[in-house]
């Protein structure tokens, strides 16, 4: 066993500095053309295949398929689709230019499909298999098992077309300068600070349900901004148009105030991944007293005061297809927690009021946590739940990893985590296939941080999973979940992926914790603001 790490936090606050409201008529309100946004993180590339890349990508690239802000799948780069079987057939407009002048066939997009093959595992796992060309403008999907949510997939920034001369780039290049069809272009990228996107006047395929034209904004500064306190302040100083998570003790006072928007992301939530295959949660018991122990929604409650949900689902959004409600399951029982664990062996506490077992082994429990994917407040939570959990004598190591050992890959390894905190957007329940697919034979400590590594491709032999952090080995659930993709009876499809959200859930393999939300404040003056369970678009927004 590799030596556990040991570091408790040290007591935090957000402390909140007040401001004066901005005037209504300020500076940048006057300049019409040009948006102020402040986002949270900044990533190393634009095509890291990570939610923060996809953010500005969004506004580059377009997809095949437009997901608008009340979650109605719509014609984009697509004109139509239908399916036969495990069969996609994608008619495309035959009018779209990419901004190096290249123009839209099926053969681009064929390059794209394998693109996105090569770059990530998680695109296999949602069964996608080949595209075929089927004429210019007329492209075939075709999927390994029946894929009833591959436009829905389709939709997301992840799967953008880029231009066909873009990719035979250099995947760095391409990562500091995506070219897409999009209504904006990147024009300038200032390390630490901010992008600067410049609007794409040819631009004339807006999605169906939009002016389809030009973008009204001529200017987006995309600033990056990691704390939500100055965040804040600048709002209200006038100095940003719209704003990423607001700290959340200020949320209540930006829906009276400020322009207000929340979405939740789909796939799976922030959840707590318990490590199945080695340390204590290898024993089921375990996991469940933990679960009855961690007065979860309550820390929820208390950390973030509304601004965002409490989620018992600890393997499904609720805004995933056929999402099952499941925050009534371990409701806060500290009594059932100890019942559990002595029946476990862990009988005793020693002076420090940890529980140890017949042979004085303290119940420990490892709990790395990234910081590229929990924010400051959901540090403070993670202090809460070990707060709350030592009450029935365990011991939880919770502590933020650091860059050397992100980059090392530490943490990644069986025997060196017991929990791993994320979060995994994906519009279709293959997410399930995602996170829960037993490794192949191939199992090199490959992991999400080692993908967004620039110049490197994640596709290795073997069908190898980094993002089964559960470390689940239960083929028989793998293969329901592709049981219920291949059932053709939406409401017996249904009730096939409810029950193994229920069993996910009744084996504590994944706790839920909350959701994995988008919250915006922008100026009362921002209008047209397009927010989907994917993020912000910019590209119908007008001030005035």
């Amino acid at each position: 066993m590799l030596l556990r790490k040991t570091i408790l936090f040290a007591a935090t606050a957000l402390a909140i500095v007040q401001a004066p409201a901005a005037l209504a008529n300020s500076a940048l309100q006057n300049q019409s053309d040009t948006l102020v946004y402040l986002h949270s993180i900044e990533p190393k590339s634009l095509y890291q295949w990570w939610t923060q890349a996809e953010y500005p990508r969004r506004q580059i690239l377009d997809s095949l398929v437009y997901l608008d802000g009340e979650q109605k799948l719509r014609p984009w780069l697509a004109k139509s689709w239908k399916q036969e079987g495990s069969v996609w057939t994608f008619t495309l407009r035959d009018d779209v230019v990419f901004t190096d002048g290249s123009k839209l066939d099926a053969d681009t997009v064929a390059k794209n499909f394998n693109f996105w093959l090569k770059i990530s595992t998680s695109v296999p796992d949602s069964f996608f298999k080949e595209a075929k060309v089927i004429d210019a403008h007329t492209i075939a999907f075709h999927t390994t098992v029946a894929q009833p949510w591959l436009p829905d997939l389709l939709s997301s920034t992840a799967f953008g077309i880029n231009s066909s001369p873009s990719l035979d780039r250099d995947l760095k290049e391409i990562g500091e300068n995506p070219i897409g069809s999009g209504p904006f272009t990147l024009k300038e990228w200032k390390r630490g600070e901010e992008i600067i996107l410049e609007r794409n006047d040819a631009y004339q395929w807006g999605p169906e349900g939009t002016h389809g034209g030009p973008a009204y904004l001529k200017t987006v500064r995309w600033k990056f901004v990691p704390d939500a306190n100055a965040r804040w302040l600048a709002l209200e100083k006038g100095e940003a148009d719209l704003i990423q998570e607001p700290p959340s003790v200020k949320w209540q006072e930006a829906q009276g105030k400020y322009l207000t928007s929340q979405r939740l992301a789909p796939g799976r939530n922030q959840t707590l991944s318990l490590n199945v295959e080695a340390g204590p949660f290898a024993d089921k018991r375990i996991r469940q007293a933990f679960a009855y122990a961690s007065n979860r929604q309550q820390i929820v409650q208390s950390v973030f005061r509304g601004a965002i949900p409490f989620e018992g689902n600890g393997a499904y959004s609720q805004t995933t297809q056929d999402y099952l409600d499941l925050n009534s399951e371990y409701g806060y029982n500290p009594a059932k927690a100890i019942e559990l664990l002595e029946e476990a062996g862990y009988t005793k506490l020693n002076a420090e009021g940890y529980r140890v077992n017949s042979d004085g082994k303290v119940l420990e429990v490892v709990f790395p946590l990234y910081p590229t994917v929990v924010n400051a407040e959901g540090v403070i939570a993670a202090q809460a739940l070990q707060a709350e959990v030592k009450k029935v004598g365990i011991k939880l190591n919770a502590f933020v990893l650091t860059q050397t050992e992100l980059a090392a890959g530490r943490y990644t390894k069986a025997d060196e985590y017991d929990i791993v905190q994320g979060y995994w957007t994906w519009y279709a329940p293959t997410v399930l296939s995602i996170n829960y697919r037993p490794a192949g034979v191939n199992t090199q400590p490959s992991t999400i941080y080692g993908r967004q590594q620039l110049n490197q491709f994640a596709a290795v032999d073997g069908n190898p999973n980094p993002h089964n952090r559960v470390r689940s080995n239960d083929w028989k659930l793998q293969e329901s979940i592709i049981a219920a993709h291949e059932q053709t009876d939406p409401a017996q499809r249904k009730q096939q992926l409810q029950a193994i959200q229920q069993h996910i859930s009744d084996e504590a393999l994944a706790l839920g914790f909350y959701a994995s939300a988008y919250n915006l404040a922008g100026q009362p003056y921002v209008n047209g603001l397009i927010h989907s369970i994917f993020g912000p678009q910019f590209y119908e927004i007008k001030k005035n």
